[in-house]
């Protein structure tokens, strides 16, 4: 990150004029979010300590693309973790010298393969990985998320949340909410990454541990109201006085369809992430929600803050430390990611 033979780096930059050198960054390299008048006290304190920006003599030393490629499921880009995931590897991208670029992964083989130092693949899944393997051909592959089919062997190093704890605290905090017979609300068995599959496993042995009969029901990535609507009475029909959802952008669907009576059960709103049941105010009576990925919006959830910004930058520095031999083949890096329940 210095420039050709003046030893100035982004860090200097940021440390000279009292700002991330995220900002600096993105002020040099015309990337991300900075207002102008930042942009243009960047540029002047680069003029003035003599940092020049030379990607290209960076990438011919390295004898690298400067690329790196990010592969995103197609049925889920949109949702907000995707997004905030992205934006944090475009970031560590730029400040290493890299761009980004966001791989489809429905394109078949024959099509032409970017020219990439390495690539990122997220929730890796045994319909959509094999595939997109064979359009990268032979670089290095980090992935967000465990996976366990026969092309592991291609994954350089990978990096995960520890999903079975993290849902082992959420049912805990359902539990303190007065909830002692959640369901989870899973994945299609199809469409189902590795993560996901330990939401799971955690929740049985949560229920397993609690003495609580575990209910595990599946939902489309995108119900309608009427799917929604049918989960949901599912649940209450098991005897559920809980629910964990496990894709994002449910639970706030599923509070304001029982909240405005679509659901089909009786009740409206009662405290934060619960809903009435009967009406009656009863010990019990409330059907309290929280959800695996939590989104904004959402106050008084119980959920799991992915910190989806961040997640994008490790994962970035994990495969550019593939990359310069620092870090070793299997390697393993457990992401920070943290449980919100409501005050």
């Amino acid at each position: 990150m210095a420039s050709e033979g003046s030893g100035v780096t982004i860090v200097d930059i940021a440390r000279a004029l009292g700002i991330s050198k995220t900002a600096v960054s993105a002020a040099l390299h015309g990337s991300g979010r900075v207002s102008e008048a930042t942009r243009d006290r960047v540029l002047a304190e680069a003029a003035a300590m003599g940092y020049v920006s030379n990607r290209a003599a960076q990438r011919l030393r390295g004898g690298r693309n400067g690329a790196i490629g990010l592969g995103v499921p197609h049925d889920v880009r949109e949702l907000s973790f995707y997004m905030e995931l992205a934006f944090g590897a475009a970031d560590a991208a730029a400040e290493a010298g890299s761009d980004l670029l966001l791989l489809a992964d429905t394109v078949p083989g024959a099509a032409r393969r970017p020219s990439m130092d390495g690539v990122i693949v997220v929730d890796p899944t045994p319909s959509a990985f094999p595939r997109l393997l064979e359009r990268i051909g032979d670089v290095p592959v980090v992935t967000v998320g465990e996976y366990l089919g026969p092309e592991r062997q291609r994954i350089s190093a990978w990096i995960a949340a520890d999903h079975r704890a993290l849902v082992a605290e959420v049912l805990d905090g359902l539990a303190e909410a007065g909830a002692t017979a959640p369901a989870l609300v899973a994945l299609p068995a199809d469409r189902e990454p590795a993560w996901a599959h330990d939401v799971a496993e955690g929740y049985r042995s949560w229920c397993a541990a609690n003495d609580a009969r575990p209910v595990l029901l599946r939902s489309v990535l995108d119900p309608d109201e009427t799917e929604l609507a049918e989960t949901m009475r599912r649940a209450v029909a098991s005897g559920s006085d809980g629910i964990v959802w496990v894709a994002q952008g449910l639970v706030l669907r599923a509070l304001a369809a029982q909240s405005a009576g679509r659901s089909g059960l009786p009740g409206g709103a009662k405290g934060a992430g619960g809903l009435e049941r009967d009406g009656s105010g009863a010990p019990g009576s409330r059907l309290v929600m929280a959800t695996m990925a939590a989104e904004p919006g959402a106050p008084g959830v119980a959920g799991v803050d992915l910190r989806a910004r961040e997640y994008g930058r490790s994962a970035v520095r994990l495969l550019l430390g593939v990359l310069d031999g620092r870090v070793a083949p299997g390697t393993r890096e457990v992401h920070d990611a943290r449980v919100i329940r409501p005050a």
